[in-house]
């Protein structure tokens, strides 16, 4: 009788546990799905607001210039006022010559001119008649005081469009479109061939509900943002479109397509997994049943303990990751927050100088502190995926030591604490090593000292040499020391651990995502040291780092610090820029206008690779060179201008300038036969350092 209401607990307990299992699972199902549902929304909302901003900026900018031109006399003099507009947009008289703006006539937008009725609008993607890339295009119509017909006309290029304004999420399997009211496709998504013609032809008109359909035809002639979920084939099956109509006139939508078996691809794994412990956990318990009966009730209990404390540790790593996008969206909201007031704000003060400079120093400090957080996810995305990589340069600690100082002693001053800096005490200074991981090492420790010391505080940081392993192998410990708000001893345990901060920025005030210290454990476990924290709350920490080293022979060449004010005259260099987008082309040679260099400019590399063909030996002394180009990359460009076969193509200094900023980025940089990398955004301090070691 006992061993059958044993068994009959036992059933009831595997009943429990495989209920609460799957209800657990359905509802952190749907969380995520909501979450996933809602970061595509937003992120099409964004893009259409930024494509939207931008055609009514254009609209804006064609209404000044047509105040500017409108009492002309004559087509001829409303030609002449309106050459060198701005933006590139064009005055196309009805049947006159194209004077004002850049390029030369299409001949479709003049067609279509000829006929059109509206006083403005947008005219959709055709095959330009000059460059032959399709393009659509701004008109607004004018009338002269002579009586003739104008149109201004602002061009844009579907390709610049989609790389800009269309998004791709999911790795690539998640898409979005610009369409118009009828869902008919303006613009491809970047990257991809052209393919339908419609939205609608994307869409399995017989196993979907027509309702449904027609409730998304309904929405879209309507300019509503809303969502649909629609099947879409065997090959990709439910699809979920998330549309968002661009702000203005345009009567275009931005529709982001995702397959929702890659936005729930997450829930499932975790699904899975809470079944799999689920039916351990029958096994266990009617295991244990059989063997041993009542006797071993109490060890079935636990069991069934070690289960729900499974079950806890999945619901906890799904609140982490929770709670980490909800810090990663207010951390990254802030500073963006502070870029687009401060620039509006300077927009209305561009007569008021110290109201402008103000603005401007702020737009600076926010955008720096929103590349740190950009950079600290990606760091931490190429860790857990392994695909982080060690650089192998001569690096002198005691120079890098100082350059550390004296960067952080200017953040501390700042945040009203002293920071001292104890001498180096090493016998061996020339190490090989990867210098910007050692830096950011070092960096990440004494920040995260000085961000959680309060004002009045000290932190004290030293660098010493400890042992001699092998041969050519020496041990340095770096220790940092902070009278700052400490942790307790529970958290220290945790310290390390990814997406982990003892309170959250919202409540704390102290900005960051929780990955600075997960990053810096993972580099130091990748250059084979150890890291670990000692901490009494309420009085402060103490962070130690170790590093083993390679020493190296030769002495490092002392370097001055340089400066770009401080370059020296380079008016008689000539710098080539390698670069196909117009804003970073135009940011880059104003730069180097600055220092008085000569620039040249190409916008693909294989344009780059005919003009330094074409040029007498010697007649460029510096190439900065973009990667990802139409036509030809970067570094099919250099290794062309390497095998060119000259003095000058085999020692030209070329370094890249890209976005493409990861380590492996750089050392492919390096095994295309540049000379070094250069990050965007441009560093004004890199910049100088290059023109001063390559031109000075």
């Amino acid at each position: 009788m006992r061993q059958k209401r044993i068994v009959a607990l036992a059933a009831a307990l595997a009943v429990v546990v495989v209920l609460g299992g799957w209800g657990f699972a359905r509802g952190v199902s749907r969380e995520l799905w909501e979450s996933a549902l809602g970061m595509v929304m937003e992120s099409s909302r964004q893009g259409a607001e930024n494509l939207g901003y931008q055609i009514e900026n254009d609209y804006t900018v064609m209404e000044q210039l047509w105040e500017g031109i409108r009492d002309a006399e004559s087509l001829e003099d409303a030609l002449a006022l309106g050459e060198g507009s701005e933006g590139g947009i064009l005055l196309f008289p009805t049947g006159g010559k194209i004077i004002a703006g850049m390029g030369e006539r299409d001949q479709v937008v003049e067609d279509f001119l000829q006929t059109a009725t509206e006083e403005k609008g947008i005219f959709g993607p055709h095959i330009n008649s000059v460059i032959g890339e399709e393009v659509f295009s701004l008109y607004r119509k004018c009338s002269l005081v002579d009586g003739s017909q104008a149109y201004l006309v602002k061009e844009y290029r579907t390709r610049e469009i989609a790389e800009h304004f269309t998004l791709s999420f999911y790795g690539g399997t998640g898409l979005s479109y610009l369409v118009d009211q009828s869902g008919a496709i303006m613009v491809q998504p970047f990257g991809q061939e052209a393919g339908a013609a419609s939205l609608f032809d994307l869409i399995s008109q017989e196993k979907n509900d027509s309702q449904a359909i027609a409730r998304l035809r309904e929405n879209l002639a309507g300019l509503k943002s809303d969502w649909a979920r629609l099947w879409c084939g065997e090959a990709v099956g439910n699809v979920v479109f998330c549309y968002q109509p661009l702000p203005g006139e345009s009567g275009w939508i931005l529709v982001s397509a995702v397959p929702e078996r890659d936005m729930m691809a997450q829930a499932e794994r975790i699904l899975a997994i809470t079944l799999l412990f689920s039916g351990l956990a029958i096994v266990i318990i009617l295991a244990a049943v059989l063997m041993l009966c009542g006797s071993k009730l109490r060890e079935n209990r636990q069991r069934t303990q070690e289960v729900e404390w499974a079950l806890a540790v999945a619901d906890k790593a799904n609140r982490v990751k929770g709670r980490f996008l909800m810090d990663i969206s207010h951390d990254i909201r802030t500073p963006l927050n502070g870029i687009v007031g401060m620039t509006a704000i300077a927009k209305e003060n561009l007569e008021n100088p110290p109201k402008l400079a103000d603005c401007l120093e702020k737009i600076s400090i926010s955008s720096a502190h929103l590349l740190t957080l950009i950079s600290d996810v990606l760091d931490m995305s190429q860790i857990e995926q392994g695909k982080a990589i060690l650089i192998r340069e001569p690096v002198e600690l005691a120079q890098l030591y100082g350059e550390i100082t004296n960067l952080m002693e200017r953040r501390a001053q700042e945040a009203g604490l002293a920071l001292r800096a104890e001498p180096a005490r090493l016998e061996d200074r020339c190490v090989w090593g990867d210098p910007q991981r050692i830096r950011q090492i070092l960096m990440n420790v004494i920040g995260n000292a000085i961000k959680y010391t309060p004002a009045g505080g000290s932190v004290v940081i030293e660098l010493t040499q400890l042992t001699q392993e092998e041969k050519e192998q020496r041990t340095y410990c770096f220790r940092c020391k902070d009278t700052g708000i400490g942790m307790e001893e529970e958290f220290i345990e945790k310290v390390f651990l990814p997406f982990e901060r003892a309170r959250n920025t919202t409540d704390s005030k102290i900005p960051g995502v929780g990955v600075g210290l997960s990053i810096t454990k993972s580099l130091v476990d990748l250059m084979g040291g150890e890291i670990w924290a000692e901490s009494v709350l309420g009085k402060g920490s103490v962070f130690t780092v170790t590093l083993p080293l390679k020493v190296r022979e030769e002495e490092p060449v002392p370097q001055e610090e340089p400066v770009l004010g401080e370059s020296p005259d380079y008016s008689a260099k000539r710098v080539l820029v390698v670069e196909d987008n117009e804003l970073n082309m135009e940011i880059l040679e104003d730069l180097l206008t600055m220092t008085g260099v000569q620039t040249e400019k190409a916008y693909d590399g294989q344009e780059a690779v005919e003009l330094v063909k074409n040029q007498p030996e010697g007649y460029y002394d510096l190439i900065f060179m973009d990667i990802q180009m139409p036509v030809l990359d970067g570094y099919s460009a250099t290794r062309l201008i390497r095998s060119l076969g000259r003095e000058d193509t085999a020692r030209v200094p070329i370094y890249a300038v890209s976005a493409n900023a990861l380590a492996q980025d750089v050392a492919k940089a390096l095994e295309a036969g540049m000379n070094g990398h250069i990050a965007k955004p441009v560093d004004l301090e890199a910049l100088g350092k290059v023109l001063k070691h390559c031109l000075a």
